[in-house]
């Protein structure tokens, strides 16, 4: 009994628990007292089951087996889908049962395992208090019952003990008082917001955060911010790695912009093996400036498109926290409002091109900044940009102020101009292509209308080579922008970003048409607005000048495209407003032969009959009675083939059984002597009458000598005399040894 109360106290807690954290994946309802109550019952089924003896389990599982089998069948087949369908997740629970029985049971063979289910209890607890999730008072209350019976276990193990030493007898003592611990801290209430353990949470964060910020100053030791093609000399490498490596979280706000790109450096010298910046004196080509090409731009929409401008040009706030990298470059579309950046963010400045901090920024480290961003999906930007009228002097003045840099070092109106100066000396140089890229550059300028156009064209032809991470280094004999592009167009026409942007630059300057070479990240928005960039979305495109109007990217890399941009207003007129047509929903009687529409027949009442029971309780009887016919047969024959001494022992316990039944059950330690002086102390000479047997037992049990077909016999007469006697007495009694009369067990007939 101490075995069985034992289990049920380390399965029962499994059970439930199971259900309670995963029932709700198995489509348990909430707050379901039937599903408990079905764990409940299954799971101290099971457990009695396991440690009964074979022919009692056996008959357990056939009685419940045949009574389900029989509902089922009594039912009948709607009802039985109807409640497949419904109650599927009684399945669920019984797999949960069964799951939590082998655990106890390998809990009951390994102390190991028994500290392992422990361990991962605790730590669920713990889990949920760090992370925040919901754990039910139940659920809690359960843990703690299974922790505490873990611990009184672990305690009865390792101390030396003098009065109880059975660690299961323990157990089932002092379970009551566990429970009792268990039951008042289900009752005790709980506070309305849970213990938030911020200071643990704070060493956390706080340890994470440095470990992060180390790693990065080691895995980054320089401002090569990104391995995005560039070797260590700034040159093309010949294969690209893949490495998704968190670089920057961003949060976007305002303006509807599905893809960023975030600009690292701009512009630069192309030697014909690499593109040299300087970020460092501060110096440059002038034609870098962001600042200047974000006034030129705003400008250019306000004069173009008026109360329309937020069609063209939108302005975006970014806060930007930077993850795994060690660099000073401040990362944001091209077109960046610095003045407003500068008031956000201490210490930076914009040098040739590239935004930079004075200091490094490492792991969890911020920085806000607002830009604008172009619409690429606008019908109108190609008029926009190539139509754009001269800026004038005042114009100029109101767009530097709107932008807070009126009177700021290279944001006047002297400087714009020879800003624009500045633009076509750097980039408009020849680098002397050969005659074959010449010929190519002619049939891309054929035909095209304007700068836009030709831009297109360009893109497109670049965008049609093959595209590849692994395209090899590039030959010796490559020393400037000409045989950069002889290789590249005539030879390779394979390669990844900056092998097509850095020719897109090359072949554009050829043409006349101003450009410049762009890297840093293309990354994509998520809906909530949230863009996380990794170090594989580094990238590099090239960007056109188009007169009064600013800068405009373009994308010759495969597999590529400027962003999109959003959908623009009509100008013309309203939106029409949207009309929903009248249907008729009348239904078609004229399909129906009678004229009209057939009536539905009533539902039938759904209650259920008292006799859908009365067939699993007929096939319950007849299982019991195929069963006991047949274990009646199977212990005769057993009977017979046992030896004389076996039959006599097997018969001298079912005596003594038979006195228990009649009120006289032998006690522990009592002797046959004693237990016959005390029966013939009885009032009934029925009873008194048969205790000449138990001397017969005495001495042929512990005399030594062999047991003859008297004794026997004489055991056999004895036990039918006292079956009568019991079937005579209580209905308790009679119904006891019906069913257990020919359902002792022989398993202990040996000892």
């Amino acid at each position: 009994m101490n075995g069985t109360i034992y289990d049920i106290i380390n399965i029962l807690p499994l059970s439930l628990l199971s259900v309670m954290i995963f029932g709700k994946y198995a489509g348990l309802p909430e707050d379901s007292a039937f599903g408990y109550a079905l764990c409940l019952i299954f799971s101290v089924w099971i457990t009695v089951l396991k440690n009964i003896k074979p022919k009692a389990r056996f008959r357990s599982v056939g009685i419940v087996a045949v009574f389900i089998a029989g509902l089922s069948l009594a039912a009948g087949e709607e009802r039985r889908q109807l409640f497949i369908g419904e109650h599927y997740w009684a399945v669920w629970i019984i797999c949960f049962c069964a799951g939590a029985l082998i655990v106890g049971i390998l809990m009951n063979k390994s102390i190991w395992i028994k500290r392992t289910v422990a361990a991962g209890l605790l730590a669920y607890c713990i889990a949920g208090t760090v992370l925040n999730f919901q754990i039910s008072k139940t659920a809690f209350s359960l843990i703690c019952f299974a922790l505490l019976v873990c611990t009184a276990e672990e305690i009865q193990w390792r101390w030396e003990k003098s009065g109880c030493p059975d660690i299961r007898e323990h157990i089932t003592k002092i379970s009551p008082f566990l429970l009792a611990v268990c039951m008042a801290v289900y009752l005790i209430p709980a506070p309305d917001k849970p213990y938030g353990w911020q200071f643990a949470k704070d060493i956390y964060f706080g340890t994470v955060s440095q470990f992060n910020r180390l790693y990065g100053l080691f895995a980054h030791t320089s401002d090569d911010y990104a391995n995005i093609g560039f070797s260590d000399d700034g040159g093309f490498a010949s294969k690209l790695g893949d490495n998704d490596e968190e670089v920057l979280y961003i949060t976007a706000a305002g303006g509807d912009v599905g893809e960023l790109r975030l600009v690292g450096c701009i512009g630069g010298d192309f030697s014909g093996r690499e593109w040299v910046f300087d970020t460092e004196s501060g110096g440059g080509s002038p034609y870098c400036s962001r600042m200047t090409d974000t006034i030129e731009t705003t400008c250019a929409a306000r004069k173009y498109a008026g109360l329309y401008r937020s069609d063209l040009v939108r302005e975006v706030d970014l806060r930007c926290e930077t993850r795994f990298y060690n660099t000073r470059y401040i990362f944001s579309p091209a077109k960046i409002r610095l003045g407003a950046a500068a008031e956000r963010n201490d210490s930076i400045s914009e040098r040739g091109g590239s935004v930079i901090s004075d200091r490094r920024l490492n792991y969890k480290d911020s920085y806000k900044v607002s830009c604008y961003v172009l619409n690429y999906s606008n019908p109108r930007l190609k008029e926009f940009l190539c139509g754009a009228q001269p800026v004038t002097e005042e114009e100029w003045r109101r767009a530097a102020a709107a932008e807070g840099a009126a009177g700021r070092e290279g944001c006047t109106f002297e400087e714009y101009r020879e800003y624009r100066r500045g633009i076509y000396e750097s980039c408009c140089r020849p680098c002397g292509v050969s005659a074959e890229v010449g010929a190519i550059l002619d049939r891309i300028k054929e035909g095209s209308m304007d700068r836009y156009e030709t831009a297109k064209r360009l893109e497109s032809f670049l965008s049609g080579m093959e595209y590849t991470t692994d395209c090899g280094a590039l030959p010796d004999n490559v020393s400037d922008g000409a045989g950069f592009l002889d290789y590249f167009l005539l030879n390779s026409r394979r390669g990844y970003c900056m092998h097509f942007a850095t020719a897109f630059v090359l072949m554009a300057n050829e043409m006349g048409i101003p450009c410049r070479y762009v890297q840093g990240y293309a990354a994509k928005r998520s809906p909530d607005g949230m863009v996380i960039v990794r170090e594989s979305d580094a990238h590099a495109w090239a960007e056109v000048y188009f007169d009064n109007a600013g800068w405009a990217a373009f994308d010759p890399t495969p597999g590529y495209s400027v962003p999109a941009g959003w959908a623009v207003r009509d100008r013309e007129e309203p939106a029409p407003k949207m009309s929903i047509p009248d249907f008729d929903y009348t239904p078609d009687i004229g399909q129906y032969e009678t004229g009209g529409v057939p009536e539905m027949p009533e539902d039938e009442p759904s209650g259920i009959s008292p006799l859908i029971f009365v067939i699993p309780l007929l096939a319950v009887a007849g299982f019991l009675i195929v069963f006991s016919f047949f274990s009646r047969s199977v212990q005769k024959k057993r009977y017979r083939q046992m030896s004389r001494r076996e039959k006599f022992l097997y018969l001298t316990r079912q005596i003594l059984c038979f006195f228990g039944y009649l009120g006289f059950a032998m006690s522990e330690g009592e002797t046959l002597s004693e237990f016959s002086d005390r029966i013939k102390g009885s009032e009934d000479p029925d009873i008194t009458s048969k205790t000449g047997f138990i001397a017969l037992c005495e001495t042929a049990l512990y005399s030594g000598r062999e047991i003859t077909v008297k004794d026997v016999t004489a055991a056999e007469n004895t036990a039918a005399a006292l079956r009568e006697l019991v079937k005579k007495s209580s209905l308790k009694a009679r119904l006891t040894v019906v069913i257990r009369y020919h359902t002792i067990s022989l398993s202990n007939r040996r000892q």
